[in-house]
């Protein structure tokens, strides 16, 4: 009798615990799934904290408006979210977690393109199966990406305008005849932005592309691909790599005395590992983003970060911030009942609010989504001096 009963009061209490949560705990649940160890974690922590400052900001000032209440954005589970690495597999693991044992409204991630297509390719299977939720990347900028599912969206930065104007700028400005491009081949944004993007910007202006060469995110010896680009003594080097291996490529070509006119990069090295790992071998390398450093209008949220984190913001931590900004304001317009039993419809209207979405973000650009679910930007052209990212001053590289 007594083991019955207290079978029946545990019972009790965790149903009143479940329903209180959400609306009534004050708080809207949002997943976050950026990578914090392994390749992608250069990027997954500048989106993780830029996130985190918005998320801060927003709370500061009252929240978010939910069914006529001022409520919390909670990053879930606190304080970090969850770490998927490189893994795509517990990426989707994670996804299912987020959704079924964390009941999150959205989700803020990933952190890398392969993981991201993994995950956009898994939103549709959601969609089938009657549950689907949204997946808001802040750094995966592959190419096409945005045309997978119609539950993925992207505020990161297509390289794909500001390639061109690079590389039109080396053709009839100074006068590059020559090319040779160095690729990762095992990080599918690599390829995707050499196939996609370089090789198309150097055939529509004239750069005759004499060799190409590749390696992998773990390679440490990059001495047989600097061998092979001072063999074709190319006027520019075109880098889709990771940070590491870009840096090894660099410093082993200053090594052998290697010094094309230009070092051309993608975001993928906008770190602050490739400009204080990289030292003077690094220094000024070009390469497209989608703020301009040093900008007088991001002096507060630059000093805000360093205070949190010691580093400098980049690419990837404006990105995340703009995300948080951008969610807030999916919320708003959504219509959201914010309880348990309303979540998933809650997940197709905040879909829905998200597509109308938009934003004047700190840079100055009004931000809305594309039919594909991107974010346009204008971007600049960047370069590294003195272990800092700054504006490209349209000076080579040596």
């Amino acid at each position: 009798m007594r083991t019955s009963l207290l079978i029946s009061a545990f019972m009790i209490l965790l149903a009143s615990t479940s329903a209180w949560a959400f609306q009534d705990e004050g708080t809207v649940r949002i997943g976050l799934l950026e990578a914090q160890t392994g390749v992608p974690a250069p990027y997954g922590l500048q989106g993780l904290e830029g996130t985190r400052i918005a998320f801060d900001e927003i709370n500061a000032k009252g929240g978010v408006m939910v069914n006529g209440k001022a409520v919390k954005l909670a990053i879930t589970p606190a304080p970090n979210g969850y770490d998927p690495g490189a893994d795509s597999a517990l990426t989707v693991a994670l996804i299912k977690k987020l959704m079924q044992d964390d009941q999150v409204l959205m989700i803020k991630g990933t952190s890398r393109s392969q993981n991201t297509e993994v995950a956009f390719n898994y939103l549709n299977e959601l969609e089938k199966q009657g549950s689907p939720i949204v997946l808001l990347s802040s750094a995966a900028a592959a190419p096409g990406l945005g045309k997978i599912s119609r539950w993925g969206f992207r505020d990161a930065f297509s390289e794909n305008d500001i390639v061109d104007r690079e590389v039109k700028l080396l053709a009839e400005k100074f006068g590059v005849k020559t090319a040779g491009l160095y690729v990762v081949r095992d990080n599918s944004y690599c390829t995707v932005m050499e196939q996609s993007v370089i090789l198309p910007a150097l055939k529509k202006y004239g750069i005759d592309v004499k060799v190409t060469t590749d390696g992998l995110d773990s390679d440490r010896d990059l001495s047989r691909q600097v061998e092979q680009l001072k063999a074709a003594n190319v006027d520019a080097v075109f880098v889709s790599g990771t940070t590491l291996p870009s840096i090894g490529l660099m410093k082993e070509a200053a090594r052998r005395g290697f010094k094309p006119k230009f070092w051309v990069g993608t975001v993928g090295n906008i770190t602050t590992e490739m400009a204080k790992l990289g030292g003077p071998t690094v220094e000024r390398m070009i390469m497209g983003s989608s703020f301009a450093p040093g900008a007088p209008q991001i002096k507060a949220l630059a000093d805000e970060y360093k205070k949190r984190t010691g580093q400098d913001i980049n690419l990837f931590g404006m990105n995340g911030y703009e995300a948080g900004y951008l969610i807030k304001d999916a919320i708003e317009k959504a219509d959201i009942a914010n309880t348990p039993e309303s979540l998933h419809d809650d997940r197709i209207k905040f879909r829905d609010g998200l597509e109308k979405a938009s934003i004047t973000s700190i840079t100055g650009e009004k931000l809305r989504f594309s039919d594909e679910r991107d974010t346009v930007k204008q971007g600049f052209i960047i370069t590294i001096r003195n272990g800092e990212f700054v504006e490209w001053d349209g000076k080579p590289t040596t």
